[in-house]
């Protein structure tokens, strides 16, 4: 029996849009939540991998059940955690997304967090905000592009309107030289 795919929000299949995923890529996705993204992503990647990481153990077992056969065959690791870069093997991933994470825009730099540790040059970070209201999306998306500016070379703020709701993107590359 076919199993069904969860209907995916717009945020989600916005970034998912953005990172322009192909079958060799290495994806991270930090809060994966139940598992949406990764039910989405994995039929496209060949030799690629993803890995979610979510602090809700709720939520990490519901994205193993529901990507269960990726999991099985090794394509997709669930990890009950919360974000830590330092527990990953650094450039590794050439994609990493996040959607409604408020991390990256509320909070300053702390090295668990400086996803620059799991990215290569050739990487991108995506991260997609669903803001409750318009005023909200502007502040988010300054926020949000302001931290990531510390961090990357190049950063691109997108808004667009998807089924009904605003949505704001920050799509980062090149990550800047740590100083340690």
């Amino acid at each position: 029996m076919r199993k069904i795919q969860a209907i995916a929000p717009a945020r989600i299949k916005w970034a998912i849009e953005l990172m322009e995923i192909e079958p060799k890529h290495n994806i991270f996705e930090i809060g994966c939540g139940s598992g949406i993204a990764a039910q989405r992503i994995c039929p496209v990647l060949g030799r690629g991998s993803f890995v979610g990481v979510d602090k809700s153990p709720a939520a990490i077992k519901a994205a193993i059940a529901r990507n269960a056969a990726y999991t099985k065959a090794g394509r997709s690791i669930f990890i009950e955690a919360p974000l830590n870069v330092l527990d990953r093997e650094p450039a590794l991933f050439d994609r990493v997304f996040a959607v409604n994470v408020n991390l990256f825009w509320t909070d300053t730099y702390d090295i668990k967090t400086d996803i620059r540790r799991i990215v290569s040059k050739r990487s991108i970070f995506v991260q997609v905000y669903e803001p409750p209201n318009a005023s909200q999306r502007r502040s988010i998306a300054r926020a949000a592009a302001k931290n990531a500016n510390e961090l990357f070379e190049n950063v691109t703020t997108k808004m667009t309107t998807r089924g009904g709701a605003g949505l704001v993107a920050i799509i980062a590359s090149v990550p800047k030289k740590r100083v340690v």
